[in-house]
């Protein structure tokens, strides 16, 4: 167990690096996200919610990305001493302009992840977490966007922790560039 997360903390430090030398590049781009979901866990009636951050660099001029993402939340809105859910790992994504203010958003983590809820005298840890999602976003000026978000979160061995969310991501896209780019 402990050599697992030594391996996964190493390897995001790797992608860390590997993705912060982007930023030695003239033309860097990137994007720093702030998330708020609902969370429906698969095996519970209530809906719970979770907070979280994003942060990713373009390749290139592309709409391609790759980053690190982080969450934390109750999964199924109780209080945090209660019960707890967190996940987090690599991103990897692109977006496309639909229109002069609308764009459409595809990403993928692949990570780790681990819940607990007291209440029922639980605890799961899943070393493997997928998560797939879509937005539809609007630019709101300045390279700020405000993204209306859907994915489904699985988290392997962990069928109380696994299922759809939905939310708001707010998102500041950043360029070297002199251009506003939103």
């Amino acid at each position: 167990m402990k050599k697992m997360k030594q391996i996964l903390l190493y390897k995001l430090i790797f992608l860390f690096l590997s993705v912060s030398a982007f930023s030695a590049d003239d033309g860097f781009r990137g994007k720093v996200g702030f998330d708020i979901k609902g969370f429906k866990a698969n095996l519970q009636p209530n809906i719970g919610w979770l907070v979280g951050g994003r942060w990713g660099g373009y390749f290139g001029t592309s709409q391609v990305y790759m980053g690190l993402a982080a969450y934390f939340g109750a999964p199924t809105g109780l209080s945090i001493n209660q019960e707890k859910i967190y996940y987090g790992g690599l991103t990897l994504g692109v977006d496309h302009s639909l229109s002069k203010s609308v764009v459409f958003e595809a990403s993928l983590l692949l990570g780790y992840g681990e819940g607990q809820m007291r209440q029922f005298n639980f605890s799961e840890r899943s070393h493997y977490v997928v998560e797939s999602g879509l937005g539809l976003g609007f630019g709101l000026g300045g390279g700020w966007r405000m993204i209306l978000a859907g994915s489904y979160l699985h988290m392997a061995n962990a069928k109380n922790f696994s299922g759809p969310t939905f939310g708001l991501r707010f998102q500041l896209r950043t360029s070297a560039s002199r251009k506003p780019n939103d």
